[in-house]
């Protein structure tokens, strides 16, 4: 078992253990001088099955003199284990969007929390359709959530002002995510990602049995795409950054060189820490001006 694998499972049992000392506490969510919405969208293949979402309405969104301004749209794909609670909570993100649009350093813009759980151990999903389809998250945020978005709030639905930004296995969703469905979305941002999988117990009920897993194992690693999916981004805003305290670093200076090669643009940065919550906090910002850079 892996690092990062037994580092999650770890995290998790910590989650339960206080969630057993304290049943249904939750801490608010810093708003950041926005607004918070805690919705579900309908999901794939249920008919009656819906996946919570949280929505961040900038400052401006209610405003009468703003009722006909349409946003972009930021979705922020938590880690593992994880849920939509986390970018909100731990990640303080209202409050980080709120400050850098208050400073005019990025555009007001919506972000979309969604939940994230799957069919692997302790909810692992890798943002990914499994083998079998008992978990459908890229169908899900391809095919309902952004849909969905873009019928309720006043979105820009192009994907200009569509992006990404993840952690963890969050973050190599992100670029999975912009790979598969450049059309969607135009803008990544990936912290601490992971970006050639590795067979391990964790995500072994999302991919299935060999042979077809290995293939399917190779579908979803960014740092095994194709150079031509590669050079199709390079109008495409890319943030990726990770800690020196981290194992995933390899991952992160691998992906920088390819793309350097291909002569895809790339804003990268190694910055002090490890693979948690501190780190994440601190480079946010960084991200979210690289992302939002195209969308005013």
């Amino acid at each position: 078992m892996n690092t990062c694998v037994r580092a999650a499972i770890g995290a998790a049992l910590i989650a339960l253990a206080q969630l057993a000392i304290a049943p249904g506490a939750r801490a608010g969510a810093p708003t950041g001088g926005g607004r918070w919405w805690l919705t579900a969208v309908p999901t794939p293949g249920a008919a009656s099955a819906e996946r919570d979402v949280r929505v961040w309405l900038p400052p401006s969104y209610d405003r009468p003199e703003s009722a006909a301004v349409r946003y972009p749209v930021i979705v922020f794909l938590h880690g593992w284990p994880g849920s939509e609670g986390n970018w909100p909570g731990q990640g303080r993100a209202g409050e980080t969007l709120g400050r850098l649009m208050a400073d005019k350093r990025i555009p007001e813009a919506i972000g979309l929390f969604p939940d994230g759980n799957g069919a692997g151990m302790l909810g692992r999903s890798l943002w990914m359709d499994s083998h079998d389809g008992r978990s459908m998250l890229e169908t899900f945020l391809v095919s309902r959530l952004v849909p969905w978005a873009d019928r309720t709030l006043r979105t820009r639905a192009d994907r200009a002002h569509r992006g990404l930004i993840g952690l963890s296995d969050g973050a190599t969703a992100a670029f999975d995510l912009l790979l598969r469905h450049p059309g969607v979305f135009g803008a990544v941002g990936a912290h601490s990602g992971e970006y050639q999988l590795e067979p391990d117990v964790s995500s072994a009920p999302l991919f299935g049995p060999a042979p077809g897993a290995d293939s399917l194992r190779r579908a979803w690693s960014p740092l095994l795409a194709p150079d031509s999916a590669w050079t199709a981004l390079r109008g495409s805003a890319l943030y990726v950054d990770c800690g020196d305290d981290d194992s995933s670093l390899g991952d992160a200076r691998a992906l920088q060189a390819r793309l350097a090669r291909l002569g895809v643009p790339l804003h990268y940065q190694e910055a002090s820490g490890g693979h948690g919550w501190d780190f994440w906090r601190a480079q946010l910002a960084k991200s979210l001006v690289v992302v939002t850079g195209g969308m005013r």
